[in-house]
């Protein structure tokens, strides 16, 4: 069974992998853009995108594997 991948669930795990991190110049942020192609991860003041922009259910499974690695 698949389930909805929402934003609110983006950020939780986007929380989870900044406290796996625990540094606060590593820290990333969900940013979301629809007209741009979709998320992306921006480090800690939005100036540079540290991943590429992907779907909800890409940057599901990325932010998974982040978890999993860290």
């Amino acid at each position: 069974m698949s389930y909805r991948v929402t934003r609110k669930v983006l950020e939780e795990k986007v929380n989870r992998l900044n406290e796996k991190i625990n540094s606060p110049m590593s820290k990333v942020e969900l940013d979301h853009a629809q007209c741009y192609g979709g998320y992306c991860l921006t480090d800690y003041n939005g100036s540079c995108h540290v991943t590429p922009r992907m779907s909800a259910k890409e940057m599901d499974q990325y932010l998974n594997g982040a978890l999993d690695w860290v």
